[in-house]
């Protein structure tokens, strides 16, 4: 899997770290293609499942601040994809992890970052207003 510019949703730091999760996935599929074996296909779902929880910690943040409506769905498909992948890194404990799991990444790659994110960026590039909230007390 390679970034294309088609790829980009417009605002820098998601497209980077879409970037970062392509990288991610292109090592999984490595792993799977050399037959490289569990161990190393389960270190390379493991770290991506560490710049997934980052990347979507920051995306459903950038989310709230701007007041997008459709927040709550966004989250549940996170839910989904980790679900999915721990599902995956379990498998690929037991057995040699099939091509399949490149397939569902490809698939998650078209239907989430290329249409979903590209919803909220268009949200937020609109010119959405930061989203206030009330004072905090932290006593």
């Amino acid at each position: 899997m390679e970034w294309k510019d088609d790829y980009s949703i417009g605002i820098l730091e998601i497209d980077d770290q879409h970037k970062l999760l392509m990288r991610g996935f292109s090592a999984i599929e490595e792993a799977i293609v050399r037959n490289s074996g569990w161990s190393d296909t389960h270190y390379a779902i493991v770290e991506l499942i560490k710049i997934a929880h980052i990347h979507f910690t920051f995306e459903e943040a950038l989310m709230r601040i701007f007041g997008f409506p459709g927040t709550e769905p966004h989250q549940k498909e996170h839910e989904h994809f980790f679900a999915k992948l721990d599902n995956i890194e379990r498998l690929a404990l037991k057995e040699t992890a099939k091509i399949e799991i490149v397939t569902f990444m490809q698939d998650w790659l078209a239907t989430h970052i290329l249409a979903n994110d590209r919803a909220y960026a268009k949200h937020i590039l609109s010119g959405a207003q930061l989203v206030r909230s009330g004072p905090v007390s932290f006593i």
